[in-house]
């Protein structure tokens, strides 16, 4: 830092200094431009001093210099004004900041009496020339830190005005010391009709309830309307006292689309990236597209593993919802007893074991976007009553509410059963799957996407070969071709699965027909289509037959390092050969 940023206290430390001792002062940067002076050269400051003078040879030694006589001395050889120099003796001393030069502190004489003072006086000079330079550059960090306080401070302040989130700091009685932009936007009131006010006039019995380790859920009145917030306490701790504290306002909805913004924002579905090009899959990835700006409740129909919730996303990210969450939930895997409070949420303290501050539901998650409920079929029938009147009403109330919430969502339903037959057994209401059949859309299963299986296999070796850090591989051709006999009926989940058990087990580059998981192979043995089968190479069959008896002794014998010795002595081989066998065909 430049003296010059403390020009004014330099100034009244050169003056001082010629007032206790008579003689003229000049103090000057590091850069040799005088800051200040008194005497003759009082009117130059600002102005550099002459090349090469003796304060110069002061600022590049670090060191003190006494010159008693100016034009002759060795330190004024090189000095622009050498001959001309009118001074009669100085003495200089540097001023160091932790061993940086931040100038140079000079005492001039340009009469006999002043010389004789700094020829006679120079020790006590020097040591009161170090008070004074270390009073100088205590005065210069002052204000360094002072300076870096305030940028930081507006630093903070426009970081913290510009955050998604209300900002309140209060002292340790409440008293609101600072607000945020947010914070005026959310509660519709001036900034400066906060600041000094109680915390309690602003959110009542905020503290009371507020527990500082947790964030809750609070209905504030604005104007003629309740608006729900989330506010979280973070106690300022000092010394272990609560000095002050911070409460981070969020508006609920604000804060679960960022929160699914966030955990969404890598899992984006275009219809561009679901793989095929078969005239089926094709047919309903127009519809889906089709559709997709509708707000139509969409029922997506088909067997497990064809890739549901695939279209259901696609359908979501190419609406006009698609930056609002998109919230989905298996009906099948929550216990019926959890799943009212899961899709609808409920109130603190409304059954046991409930959380004090409540819990939000998947109805209001989804506000503005999206819900998808998977396994639909599974729904209990004590619950789809309540489902239908939501859906009819845009509104529900939380497990032991009593406010009506609204909602705005668009509602994709998915199942693998039979609605229609569940409707006549008495097992899922007419009036609730008529809610939901408005767009029915049929995705076909993969046996009847043969010209995509070649498409989805690849894709799916390339990724599992990337995700598992394996060398590339390729299908050998008579896999290829049990890829298309084989029925698939956990459809592209079930292919899926398989592709990355055969990259996991596979060394070679190549992947044989041979390594397919046995109830594949058994399947296709059944078929008794020796036509393909016969096409496999020698060492396949080989390799296929020595596995089956590896299993069988396996299955007889056990798989203890005990049983492992009596088979390969039954075999004949050695125990190393049947270990490097077992791992060869994952059998250990």
């Amino acid at each position: 830092m430049s003296l010059f940023r403390i020009q004014s206290s330099v100034q009244e430390v050169a003056e001082a200094i010629a007032a206790v001792l008579n003689v003229d002062v000049t103090i000057i940067d590091e850069d040799m431009y005088r800051v200040a002076a008194t005497g003759k050269y009082k009117d130059s400051i600002g102005k550099r001093l002459p090349n090469s003078c003796s304060f110069e040879v002061v600022a590049k030694t670090k060191k003190p210099e006494i010159i008693d006589k100016p034009n002759v001395s060795k330190q004024c050889i090189s000095c622009s004004l050498k001959g001309n120099c009118a001074e009669m003796a100085t003495l200089g001393y540097p001023i160091l900041n932790k061993k940086k030069l931040l100038g140079v502190i000079g005492l001039i004489a340009f009469n006999n009496e002043q010389k004789e003072k700094i020829q006679e006086k120079r020790e006590c000079l020097l040591v009161f020339l170090s008070k004074l330079g270390d009073l100088l550059a205590g005065n210069v960090n002052y204000n360094e830190t002072i300076r870096d306080i305030t940028i930081q401070n507006e630093e903070t302040r426009m970081i913290i005005d510009g955050l998604d989130k209300g900002i309140i700091c209060t002292d340790k009685d409440g008293k609101i010391k600072f607000v945020n932009s947010k914070i005026e936007k959310y509660l519709e009131i001036d900034k400066e009709k906060l600041i000094n006010n109680n915390i309690d006039n602003i959110l009542p019995h905020l503290r009371e309830d507020q527990k500082e380790t947790l964030s809750i859920e609070k209905k504030i009145r604005i104007g003629n309307k309740k608006k729900s917030f989330i506010i979280r306490n973070i106690p300022v701790v000092l010394e272990g006292n609560k000095v002050s504290s911070i409460l981070e306002v969020h508006k609920t909805f604000d804060m679960v689309r960022s929160a699914y913004k966030l955990i969404e924002g890598e899992r984006r579905i275009a219809f561009k990236d679901i793989i095929g090009n078969s005239p089926k899959i094709l047919e309903v990835k127009s519809i889906a597209s089709n559709i997709a700006s509708s707000e139509s409740t969409i029922l997506l129909r088909g067997e497990s593993g064809t890739g549901k919730e695939l279209f259901a996303r696609a359908i979501h990210y190419e609406s006009d919802r698609k930056k609002a969450p998109f919230i989905a939930i298996n009906c099948a895997s929550i216990p019926d007893n959890l799943l009212e409070s899961e899709l609808f949420g409920y109130e603190g303290g409304s059954f046991t074991g409930a959380k004090k501050e409540g819990q939000m539901g998947k109805f209001e998650l989804a506000n503005g976007g999206t819900l998808f409920l998977d396994e639909i079929g599974d729904l209990p029938i004590h619950l789809q009553p309540k489902l239908l009147r939501a859906l009819q009403e845009q509104a529900f109330m939380r497990v032991g509410g009593k406010e009506l919430i609204n909602i705005n969502f668009r509602l994709i339903a998915a199942t693998n059963r039979n609605l229609e037959e569940m409707v006549s057994n008495g097992e899922f209401r007419e009036d609730l799957y008529y809610r939901l059949n408005v767009i029915p859309i049929n995705i076909p299963p993969l046996r009847e996407r043969q010209g995509d299986i070649d498409l989805l296999s690849q894709n799916l070796l390339r990724k599992n070969c990337i995700k598992l850090e394996k060398e590339e591989k390729f299908y050998s051709r008579e896999l290829e071709e049990a890829f298309h006999r084989y029925p698939w009926p956990g459809n592209i989940r079930e292919l899926e699965n398989t592709v990355e058990y055969l990259v996991n087990i596979v060394k070679e580059k190549e992947i044989p027909f041979s390594a397919l998981p046995l109830n594949i192979k058994d399947y296709l043995y059944s078929l008794n289509s020796g036509d393909w089968i016969d096409k496999k190479t020698l060492k396949e069959f080989m390799d296929d037959y020595e596995k089956r008896i590896l299993e069988n002794y396996l299955k007889e014998y056990g798989s203890t390092t005990k049983d492992k010795e009596i088979i390969a002595e039954l075999l004949d081989i050695n125990l190393s050969t049947l270990y490097r066998k077992l791992t060869k065909y994952n059998l250990q």
